[in-house]
């Protein structure tokens, strides 16, 4: 399932809170460790709109390119600031796929300086005794991971559909390898190690990949590095000829490889929704014409599908000493780029997903904190849950992650539903009301 495509021109997040909202807004994010390693990108992307996105102290920079949507972001040296960063992207925008551009120096024999190596894995060089030494001792539980259950591994893939995307790949006066990369934060390399380190035989050393692989298999993200090489070690880990190395020539000639693993990825895609396209329409129209869903004053369709016939007298006052239903549910569609708009109601509210994109729920409760849930299949999109509960008295609006989709999911209201309950939020008591979100509730607000 393809993630949200939101209009470059629509992203506007600016906030030094806690609490700024995961959005599902880019295509693609390329990092890399210096300014110097992202210069062809910038000057390839140079004429195209963009954003800059400030999240706390970070800045980056969102294109619009041929509508997908590309984010540039430096990470800063070395393994720790590189997973950082990786981690914080993935949870405020969720790119589709990460791509690492940058230098590497050359270990393999016969590489050369401008060189490029495809990463098909990386490994840790500081690591890699813990492996052998751990095994038996009361550490040996290390080895698994205690977040996701799996047991660690000394090296890390790239996605292989990226890579497959890489074969065949010919660019003049540019030679091309695929093979294995090693990471340290020794620079240029840990000369303790350094006989191990070539036991493994990888092509090239840098301070970076193997911290974005490992992050982005605990966060069952999609990455592939391409590293240009800039220098050549010496056979002890050293480099006598380090003020000679060449950052720029590297760069380009890796930045000149993943321009074109990108434009085969993007031209694949694009291919991939024109038919993915005429399936969604016809799949929603016949969902809309099944259940004789009509249009919601919020946005969207439904349809009421149970009714209890039992009825409840609530105690709370909110339901005006009046009877209701102890339970209703509706089937509700939301097409593609249209959205729930801000409501309340005044019982609990379960989302149930059913088919189609999923769903990014928003909450702002009583005490004016801002929220989102991913409502959708766990199994297909991370962080996503099969059910969403929206508590009586907190606005809500919700929108579709895939703006080429649709979300069919169920609502299900106990005491039941009556549209005396109900209340479409006006947009500028809402902001009144709370003024930190005002961005946020502009986006969802039916009233002008």
């Amino acid at each position: 399932m393809s993630k949200t495509r939101t209009p470059i021109s629509e992203l506007n997040i600016q906030s030094t809170s806690n609490n700024l909202c995961r959005i599902q807004q880019i295509d693609y994010a390329i990092l890399s460790a210096m300014p110097e390693e992202l210069e062809y990108f910038e000057n390839m992307l140079a004429n195209f709109s963009y954003r800059e996105v400030k999240i706390n102290r970070m800045n980056f920079k969102v294109y619009d390119y041929n509508n997908t949507g590309i984010l540039l972001a430096h990470t800063g040296m070395g393994t720790t600031f590189a997973s950082s960063v990786l981690t914080l992207i993935f949870s405020y925008f969720s790119p589709e796929y990460f791509f690492v551009i940058g230098t590497a120096g050359g270990i393999k024999t016969g590489l050369r300086v401008r060189d490029v190596v495809i990463v098909e894995k990386a490994f840790e060089a500081e690591i890699l005794d813990a492996f052998t030494l751990l095994k038996n001792t009361p550490f040996e539980n290390c080895l698994t991971h205690p977040m996701n259950n799996e047991k660690l591994s000394t090296h890390y893939p790239a996605d292989p559909f990226l890579l497959k995307l890489s074969d065949s790949l010919s660019l003049k006066d540019i030679n091309i390898h695929k093979g294995t990369v090693v990471t340290s934060n020794t620079f240029p390399a840990p000369k303790e190690l350094f006989d191990k380190i070539k036991s493994l035989d990888p092509y090239s050393i840098d301070m970076e990949t193997s911290a974005l692989y490992q992050a982005a298999w605990l966060l069952n993200a999609k990455i592939l590095a391409v590293r240009g090489i800039s220098n050549i070690l010496n056979s002890d880990g050293s480099d006598k000829k380090l003020h000679e190395s060449d950052i720029k020539g590297s760069s380009l000639a890796a930045s000149k490889v993943l321009f074109s693993i990108l434009t085969k990825l993007i031209s694949v895609n694009m291919q991939n929704k024109e038919s993915m396209s005429h399936k969604i329409e016809n799949e929603e129209l016949m969902l809309i014409n099944k259940y004789k869903l009509q249009p919601h004053p919020e946005g969207g369709y439904f349809s009421q599908i149970y009714k209890s016939a039992d009825t409840v007298k609530p105690l709370d006052c909110r339901y005006h000493n009046e009877q209701r239903s102890a339970s209703t549910s509706i089937y509700y569609l939301l097409e593609k780029n249209d959205y729930s708009a801000w409501h309340r109601l005044n019982s609990d509210e379960l989302w149930h997903f059913y088919k189609g994109s999923p769903l990014s729920i928003y909450v702002i409760d009583k005490c004016g904190t801002l929220s989102s849930h991913l409502l959708g299949d766990p199994l297909i999109t991370s962080n996503a849950n099969f059910q969403v509960c929206i508590k009586a008295g907190n606005y809500f609006a919700a929108k579709n992650t895939d703006k080429s989709s649709y979300s069919f999911v169920s609502c299900t209201v106990s005491p039941g539903f009556e549209y005396t309950d109900f209340e479409l939020a006006d947009k500028n008591e809402l902001i009144d009301n709370f003024p930190q979100h005002e961005s946020t509730i502009k986006r969802f607000a039916r009233q002008m």
